[in-house]
């Protein structure tokens, strides 16, 4: 009989358990490359972000009926949430940057002076990342650089989009070639409301309007085998965990909903984090009574909140061996 205590059954698709693991093999030794050139250029200990890059200070409109648990439309939701994709690297890119900026003083406004892909460089960004090389053109694989390197393009490209305005790119209209070289960080707020401009990234300070991950996120690979939304899920604790001061948090379906812009299935990754050392689950106590063929709960008998915990210490562990063992207890499991 599981305890309180036990982490909640994963459970996965075996469909989806099967594409996780094809990946995961795909990757893994640029997942090794990957730390291994963290280890070459100057890091923080862990990574600060600000507070509205994940979680809006108003919330946003519901989309209909609150009861629904309906996202909003994506422009109204948080920076961090507007990048989860199943595909693209928009949100690892963005924080990988912030971490390196981060090796700068508290109010520095960070440059970049790496390539975005040179062999001849002891690192470039492309040597930061994991990417899994996809039929190109119908007929041949491209190569890992190259399929790398075009991510790496497609991100910017969003980043720096109208909308939000992460990234600047200084040379895009300036040469035929090496557009997106030399990419500046903005503010993690984005695009502000209004139509104005947004500000250049400076290196926050350790404050309360800050959220922190411990730099093994990217020096133990976790960036590279955790998908957006469980990225997305964990930056809601931290920022949950800041702004109270407590290390058990908890958030409403409304919060999450309209704050963080997290929908159910991005929620349900508490079960993965936990199975995966990341993150202690306290399940609510009671679960409340629904009705009707929605199944919404009774408001004189609501469900209990789940509370989280981040565990610091899982990311100071190499992730995929974790992973890999994760998965194999799912893969029996099913």
């Amino acid at each position: 009989m599981r305890s309180s205590a036990d982490p909640p059954h994963a459970v996965i698709e075996p469909a989806r358990l099967a594409r996780r693991l094809d990946r995961l093999a795909k990757i893994e030794g640029q997942v090794t490359r990957a730390c291994e050139s963290f280890e070459r250029i100057r890091t923080p200990r862990t990574l600060r972000v600000r507070i509205e890059f994940a979680m809006r200070s108003n919330p946003a409109e519901p989309n209909g009926d609150l009861a629904d648990r309906l996202l909003p439309p994506r422009n109204e939701r948080p920076p961090a949430t507007r990048l989860v994709s199943p595909r693209g690297i928009a949100l690892t890119l963005y924080l990988t940057a912030l971490f390196i900026a981060q090796s700068r003083p508290p109010g520095a406004m960070p440059g970049n002076t790496l390539p975005l892909a040179d062999s001849d460089a002891p690192v470039s960004w492309t040597d930061l990342i994991a990417a899994t090389a996809q039929r190109h053109s119908g007929r041949v694989y491209s190569g890992q650089r190259e399929k790398k390197l075009r991510q790496v393009h497609d991100a910017l490209r969003r980043l720096s989009s109208p909308g939000l305005q992460l990234v600047r790119l200084p040379n895009f209209q300036r040469t035929p070639t090496g557009k997106y070289e030399g990419f500046l960080l903005m503010h993690e707020g984005g695009a502000p409301a209004g139509g104005d401009d947004n500000q250049p990234y400076t290196v926050p300070a350790a404050d309360s309007k800050t959220m922190y991950l411990p730099g093994g996120l990217f020096l133990n690979g976790w960036i590279h085998v955790l998908e957006d939304s469980e990225l997305a899920f964990m930056l809601m604790l931290a920022c949950l965990r800041s702004r109270s001061g407590k290390t058990s948090v908890f958030a409403t379906s409304e919060v999450r909903l309209l704050q963080f812009g997290l929908g159910r299935d991005a929620y349900e990754s508490h079960r993965i984090l936990s199975n995966l050392g990341l993150v202690r689950v306290q399940p609510g106590p009671h679960p409340g009574r629904r009705y009707g063929k929605a199944g919404r709960y009774l408001k004189s008998d609501p469900p209990k909140l789940h509370r989280f915990e981040l565990l610091n210490d899982g990311l100071e562990e190499p992730a995929i061996p974790a992973m890999r063992q994760m998965m194999a207890r799912l893969s029996y499991q099913a």
